[in-house]
């Protein structure tokens, strides 16, 4: 894991590099988080109306990186002084439920899957989720080859790679942009999206940019 880490320094500062990296972003502090009983989901607030009506918590601030509005805590000088800092900090990130949100980042082979079925059933992708999609694929390609591996401290592969690449042209990138043209030449450089999995295969049939026949079938048993 440390020589993944020395390889892959921080991908979201490296992107900021390029030039296309001035893509379009949301608006931070129209965001918000409404958690349902324990399912949570991820609101976009269109007018000044709904951001009064609607204000953001500590725990919308805390998970969008902005500053929560917390005063300083007391630089503890026993270990339970320091837990009772860390009770006293996560006590204001409870939901109103009753337990905390999660951020499930970090792989990479989710997301294709779910914005392969809006596109192939014809699901309107609303433009912030677009955006936002876009920025965050970006932010995690590796910056020296140009592909995405199967978790964001992954080696390139083809899944990444080839999945990544789909949903970013779905999403509008344009074949044009200098990353998404590093993107297929290292995709190329792999042998082609024929040497991806079982899933890669199969969310590309999905598609239609594969035939069926290339995906090996498999048994409901091994389930």
């Amino acid at each position: 894991m440390a020589r993944l880490r020395k390889k892959r320094p921080n991908r979201v500062l490296r992107s900021e590099k390029h030039p296309e990296s001035a893509d379009p972003r949301t608006n931070p502090s129209r965001w918000r988080l409404l958690d349902q009983r324990g399912r949570q989901t991820w609101h976009y607030l269109q007018s000044d109306e709904e951001t009064k009506e609607w204000p953001q918590s500590i725990a919308d601030r805390y998970f969008l990186g902005l500053p929560t509005g917390l005063p300083p805590l007391p630089k503890p000088e026993t270990p339970q002084k320091s837990a009772q800092n860390a009770v006293a900090y996560f006590s204001q990130l409870q939901l109103p439920p009753g337990n905390w949100a999660c951020e499930y980042g970090g792989p990479l082979f989710l997301l294709p899957g779910l914005v392969i079925a809006w596109y192939v059933t014809k699901t309107p992708v609303p433009n912030h989720i677009s955006i936002e999609i876009r920025r965050y694929l970006f932010a995690r390609q590796n910056p020296i080859d140009g592909g995405w591996g199967l978790h964001i401290e992954g080696e390139s592969s083809v899944f990444g790679t080839a999945m990544n690449y789909v949903v970013l042209r779905l999403l509008g990138a344009s074949e044009e942009d200098k990353r998404i043209v590093k993107a297929r030449g290292m995709l190329h450089k792999l042998g082609g999206a024929l040497n991806g999995p079982h899933w890669a295969k199969f969310w590309l049939s999905v598609l239609g940019c594969m035939e069926p026949e290339a995906v090996n079938p498999v048994p409901p048993e091994l389930w």
